[in-house]
């Protein structure tokens, strides 16, 4: 059975694989709010997404996990309101999958529960964004209901593509 929850103290091991499978893929864990480097330890982790708070921003956030039996399938931070930073970059939802299960639809049912949490929380419409590189994540917010709006030009030169997601 696919849940799509907080993490408890008792997803440790599973965690600790998930973490794995990013870092032995040398790749920037996302959402950046579930890399275990910004947090003392796995209890520290656990408690500060349980508060809603980030690092980042001062934005509440809630951070879900899509869990089938003994894995983790990839995992969504998503931010309740949008400041200026969220608003260029980021959005209200930023979400990863881990590298085994790309491709196989789990980044759709990720981002519609998402927008189904964002819903439920009095969210009527969504900014959800991507690098200009990621293909994949764009594909995703288009078959979402992602509009897209004019992108933003980060000061490295990095095109950030921005999507209206209309939440019914």
């Amino acid at each position: 059975m696919v849940e799509f929850r907080e993490l408890t103290m008792g997803d440790e091991s599973l965690y600790c694989d998930y973490m794995s499978e990013w870092i032995d893929h040398d790749e920037e864990i996302v959402p950046v709010a579930t890399n275990i480097t910004r947090y003392e330890n796995f209890e520290a982790l656990v408690h500060e997404l349980a508060d809603n708070k980030s690092r980042d921003t001062q934005i509440d956030n809630t951070t879900l996990f899509l869990i089938d039996e003994n894995e983790i399938i990839g995992a969504a931070n998503i931010r309740h309101d949008l400041n200026d930073k969220l608003k260029r970059i980021g959005g209200h939802i930023g979400y990863g999958i881990r590298k085994k299960y790309r491709g196989k639809g789990y980044g759709n049912k990720i981002l519609k529960k998402s927008l189904d949490y964002l819903s439920r929380i009095g969210v009527q419409e969504a900014l959800v964004t991507c690098d200009e590189t990621n293909k994949a994540s764009a594909a995703v917010i288009k078959h979402n209901g992602g509009e897209e709006i004019e992108p933003s030009l980060l000061d490295d030169g990095t095109v950030i593509r921005r999507f209206q997601i209309e939440i019914s």
